[in-house]
């Protein structure tokens, strides 16, 4: 959703030409890198562990500091985006990253690591990663889901491949050289942003404000950000010690690593599954029943069978992929239904900071667990529970239509159910009052 602010109504002509679709092309590239690079921490947080001899606490400092960095970086830096444009926050972003990775060869100490694989590329992923959507958003407008899901391909074929080429570049390089050749891969984000040319002056849009007051004052928006805390807390524990798991059962730490390509290939699946085939299928009650809770039912209290051999290892990924991938979904079109697209933009980053606090508490927080009991299984039991937490919350919303909208929401409560996917629509703008301040909202009008 785009809004522009006390502007006429913005051109749609010349939007699919060559230079537009470029700049799709470069922002799948820059998923790509930041999520591939990103969800591998499964496997750095086993060979940093094994490097420096230090517990499972001490070393999931690396990957959760990454990931709590780049969340926050988003809402942080954010004045850099409407300042400087996307463009230069996508180039200094690989900046930062390839020179984060790159520190990696000189550090001596697993707390230097904070510094650099931690902060610094997290910094960089954080500049880069926000622009990239929004480059594409301010380039298209009637083909805008179908360039946005190209994009957003660029994450599950990141999680797919990244895994597997940094098991071989362990093989080829050991630790350090895959980190060197790493940070030139994160450099090529320089390059992907040099081409994401500027939307038209005509097109250009006005982004709203991410730390809006007015969705505090919805219940369900409160029950989003709980929501999306267990959601990230749950996920960054399965990421960071599922090859870690798989080891302690007896699978060889080259195998382990390509648990996480399955993850990426059902939840690449799944978005695609359930995104094509429109809002029924993703709000249907007993769909939404099976996927959400079943699944995270599941996921919580079967783990440790499925993990006594690789084939129920492969099983769990494939669970969880396929769970994650329709979770993403499902609590998009949730609070597009319940709320309304406006609200969920100014109030993005609280969003956001929820996922950061969610992804710097888990790895920590499972690494004290597995020291207290010595054994992973209760790690995965907290992980799953935490899922399933951040289903439920979400499906009662859906189901009881829990919360009342403010008096200054209830002349947008008719536009508030928009599809995923719009088989014949039509877009208009239509202008809403929001705090006194009127702006232009792109409706889509669905004709199906």
């Amino acid at each position: 959703m785009s809004a522009v602010t006390n502007t006429p109504k913005p051109s749609m002509s010349g939007e699919e030409s060559g230079g537009s679709w470029l700049v799709v092309v470069a922002a799948f590239f820059v998923q790509f890198i930041i999520c591939g690079i990103s969800y591998s921490l499964g496997i750095f947080h086993i060979v940093f562990q094994d490097v420096y001899a230090h517990n499972h606490f001490d070393t999931s400092w690396i990957g959760s500091i990454q990931l709590y960095t780049t969340a926050l970086t988003s809402i942080l830096f954010r004045c850099f985006m409407s300042r400087f444009g996307c463009r230069f926050c996508v180039m200094a972003g690989g900046v930062l990253s390839a020179v984060g990775l790159g520190l990696g060869i000189m550090v001596t100490d697993l707390y230097q690591l904070y510094l650099t694989f931690g902060v610094l590329t997290g910094i960089g992923f954080g500049l880069a990663c926000t622009p990239s959507i929004m480059i594409v958003e301010q380039h298209f407008h009637e083909t805008r889901f179908e360039a946005l899901s190209i994009v957003a391909g660029g994450i599950g074929a990141g999680i797919i491949t990244f895994p597997v080429v940094i098991r071989h570049l362990l093989d080829y390089f050991s630790w350090r050289g895959t980190l060197l050749i790493l940070s030139g891969v994160a450099f090529h984000m320089v390059i992907f942003g040099a081409v994401m040319k500027p939307a038209p002056k005509k097109k250009a849009v006005h982004l709203m404000p991410l730390l809006s007051c007015l969705p505090l004052r919805h219940p369900i928006f409160h029950g989003m950000c709980i929501a999306n805390l267990f959601w990230s807390f749950g996920s960054t524990v399965i990421y960071m010690y599922l090859p870690a798991y798989a080891i302690e059962k007896g699978t060889d730490f080259y195998t382990s690593t390509f648990l996480i390509s399955c993850i990426g290939m059902a939840s690449f699946t799944a978005r695609m599954i359930f995104a094509f085939m429109g809002h029924n299928s993703t709000l249907d009650d007993v769909t939404a029943l099976l996927c959400s809770v079943c699944l995270g039912v599941v996921l919580t209290g079967v783990s440790p069978l499925l993990f006594k051999d690789f084939a129920g290892q492969i099983g769990y990924t494939l669970l969880f992929g396929f769970y994650s991938g329709y979770w993403t979904i499902f609590l998009s079109q949730v609070s597009r239904e319940l709320i309304g697209p406006e609200y969920i933009a100014m109030g993005n980053g609280y969003l956001s900071f929820m996922v950061a606090v969610g992804s710097l508490l888990g790895g920590p927080a499972a690494g004290l667990l597995i020291q207290e009991e010595s054994e992973f299984q209760y790690a995965f039991y907290l992980a799953g529970a935490c899922l399933l937490w951040s289903s439920i919350i979400m499906l009662l919303f859906k189901l009881k239509r829990c919360g009342q909208l403010p008096a200054t929401e209830k002349s947008l409560q008719s536009d508030q159910k928009i599809p995923l996917v719009d088989r014949k629509s039509e877009k208009q703008f239509k202008v809403k009052t929001i705090e006194g301040e009127n702006i232009f909202v792109e409706v889509t009008i669905t004709t199906v």
